[in-house]
Order: structure tokens, then sequence, then C-alpha cells
């Protein structure tokens, strides 16, 4: 059975990547938009994140760069990512 979620433990923070559905051996943010987890993590530790409550997510933005993603379990600091994406 493929794994659907890959997970990195970060700065004391688990971050959940989800595997794409039409091939499961790449993370569904490589196979959508060419992007990876150090993307992602860059984007989550170096930007400030902005709550969009249509959405219920948090949205953080570079000048290259977009992130989407919700906290799983904010107190045991689960972070599930939605889309990490080029500008």
């Amino acid at each position: 059975m493929p794994k659907k979620f890959e997970h990195v433990f970060e700065n004391g923070i688990t971050f959940v990547f989800k595997m794409d559905e039409v091939d499961s051996s790449l993370l569904h943010i490589y196979a959508r938009h060419l992007t990876g987890i150090d993307d992602a993590l860059d984007l989550f530790f170096d930007t400030k994140p902005s709550w969009n409550g249509e959405f219920a997510r948090y949205e953080n933005y570079s000048d290259t760069h977009g992130l989407y993603w919700f906290w799983l379990d904010e107190q045991k600091r689960i972070v599930m990512v939605v889309s990490c994406f080029r500008l």
C-alpha cells in the first residue's frame, strides 16, 4: 500500500505533506508545482503568515513562492501543508 503522507520534523514542528494522488511516489507539491519540502520550510520559517478565513488556512508569501497551510494540532505542533507553489 503506497504511503499517503510524508512527515518531516523541523525546529520542533512536524510538517505533514500529502503524496500525489496520480503518482504516489511524488509529493503533491512537487507533482503539481515543482516545489519541495525545502521550499515549504523556507517559506514557513522565513515569512510571516496571514490568516485566510474564507479558506480556513494560513498563507505565507515570498517574492517567488506561496505556501498554504493549517494546524492539524497546534498544541502538538503539527502542520498540514496544503500547497507550495511558485508565483
